[in-house]
């Protein structure tokens, strides 16, 4: 009876904590971001920091810029060894989207986002060239989600 009472709590406390886990694992990476990134943060080219950039892709109020600019900062991701395969399949994706590889490069927005600026399409850049490690694979991570749902419907 106490074994089954035990397990049935321990079970119990494992599903809620899962959630917390979680939540506590972004807070902290948004933390960490902050922490990396402050001093960063340049009023005069209009590049926010990368703590502002996990926040604004984590609450799903960014708008990405243009598909040219993603699939470049995604690359860029690539580049630093920041993504997995997903992120190759969706840059792919969009670079037949835009006419290839060779029509992207053309491009000054693919430019820049092989050089690590990320176009919010509201006038906002984010610099991902400052991003250490876990959170600029968090980062990295979210941008594709945000391109596969914004730009080829997934």
């Amino acid at each position: 009876m106490n074994l089954r009472f035990l397990s049935a709590t321990l079970l119990t406390v494992s599903f809620a904590a899962s959630p917390m886990a979680s939540a506590y694992s972004f807070d902290s990476v948004k933390k960490n971001a902050g922490e990396m990134m402050s001093g960063q943060s340049s009023q005069s080219t209009g590049t926010a920091s990368g703590a502002s950039l996990l926040s604004s892709l984590g609450s799903g109020s960014m708008n990405l810029g243009s598909m040219q600019n993603v699939a470049g900062v995604l690359g860029y991701c690539q580049d630093q060894g920041y993504t997995e395969s997903t992120t190759d399949k969706v840059k792919n994706s969009l670079l037949e989207k835009i006419g290839g590889q060779s029509q992207a490069e053309e491009s000054d927005s693919y430019q820049q986002g092989l050089s690590g600026l990320l176009d919010g399409g509201n006038g906002q850049t984010f610099s991902l060239t400052q991003l250490k490690d876990q959170v600029g694979k968090k980062a990295c991570g979210m941008i594709t989600d945000k391109a596969m749902s914004s730009f080829l419907g997934g």
